[in-house]
C-alpha cells in the first residue's frame, strides 16, 4: 500500500515498513517520482510510504507496483500527464510498470507492455504463495535463460489457461501453466524443487514459480485444500525458512 503526503519539505523521500527496504530516490518508487517531476515540471515536495505487504526480490512485482502506484496517485492528483505520457513514463521504469497503473487481469505481450484484458473471470483458483526468503535478481533469472527450453506449446497453454479461468475450471487452469524462467532457478536453488514436491505432495494440482522467483505458488483443488497444504508445508519447514500466504482473495476485485 502506498500513500503520498503532497506538501512536506522540498524533495522526494520515501519510507517503509520494512526496516532493509532502500530509502528515498534508492527505491524505484522514489525514481518514479523523480521522473514524474521532471516530465510534469513540478517542483516536488513529497513523502511516500510504503506500506510492504510482498517480499523484496521475489518475482510478484512488488517494487513494480510500488512505482506504478505512485504514478497513479501523482498523476490523479495533478493530472499533468495523459495516459499514454504516463505508459511510457512507466515503461522507463521497468517493463512490468506499466501495468500497475491499470493493474486489471490481463494477457501481456511486447516486453510486457501491451494488454488485453481478460473478460468473464469472477473468481480465481485457491492459491497458496510461498516464499522462501531469500531474494534472487531478475537480472539474474533473465541472464540464464535458456532459449532451447521455452515452452513452444505456450500460445495454446494460455488459450487454454484463458478458457479454463473464464469456466472456473481449477483443473485446466493447473493443467496449462508454466514459467520458462523455472528451469535454471529450480537448477540453481535445490530449496525450491523440494519446496515444489512437498507442495504436490500435500496435494496441490500444480506448483509453479511466480515471475523470475523465487516465490512459488500451488494451485489447490478447493479453500480446504488449500489450509491442509498450508498446514502441512508449515509442519514441515520452520518459518525461517519459509513464509507461507494462505489468505489469497478468491474474488476478483477491479483492481487485482
Amino acid at each position: 500500500l502506498v500513500s503520498i503526503d503532497y506538501d512536506d519539505e522540498p524533495g522526494i523521500r520515501v519510507s517503509s515498513s520494512w526496516p532493509d527496504l532502500p530509502g528515498n530516490l534508492a527505491n524505484i518508487a522514489g525514481r518514479a517520482a523523480l521522473v514524474y517531476a521532471k516530465t510534469a515540471g513540478i517542483s516536488p515536495t513529497w513523502t511516500i510510504y510504503i506500506k510492504k505487504n510482498i517480499p523484496v526480490a521475489a518475482g510478484m512485482g512488488g517494487g513494480s507496483s510500488n512505482a506504478g502506484a505512485v504514478l497513479r496517485l501523482l498523476n490523479g492528483h495533478y493530472k499533468a500527464l495523459t495516459s499514454d505520457e504516463l505508459a511510457r513514463l512507466a515503461l522507463t521504469l521497468g517493463a512490468d510498470v506499466p501495468y500497475f497503473l491499470h493493474p486489471l487481469l490481463s494477457i501481456a505481450s511486447g516486453v510486457g507492455d501491451i494488454f488485453r484484458p481478460v473478460d468473464g473471470v469472477t473468481l480465481l483458483p485457491p492459491l497458496l504463495v510461498v516464499n522462501p526468503n531469500f531474494p534472487v535478481s531478475a537480472k539474474w533469472a533473465y541472464d540464464h535463460l535458456d532459449p532451447k527450453l521455452i515452452n513452444e506449446s505456450s500460445s495454446e497453454k494460455l488459450t487454454n489457461l484463458v478458457h479454463g479461468l473464464q469456466r472456473g475450471n481449477v483443473a485446466v487452469v493447473a493443467d496449462n501453466l508454466h514459467n520458462d524462467l523455472s528451469y535454471a532457478l529450480y537448477e540453481k536453488f535445490p530449496l525450491l524443487r523440494l519446496l515444489r514436491d512437498t507442495l504436490m505432495e500435500l496435494g496441490a494440482l500444480n506448483v509453479q514459480i511466480t515471475g523470475s522467483g523465487p516465490t512459488l505458488y500451488a494451485v489447490c483443488e478447493s479453500k480446504e485444500s488449500r489450509q491442509y497444504v498450508a498446514q502441512g508445508l508449515r509442519g514441515r519447514f520452520a518459518p525461517g525458512v519459509v513464509t507461507v500466504f494462505e489468505d489469497i482473495p478468491l474474488e476478483l476485485t477491479p483492481n487485482s
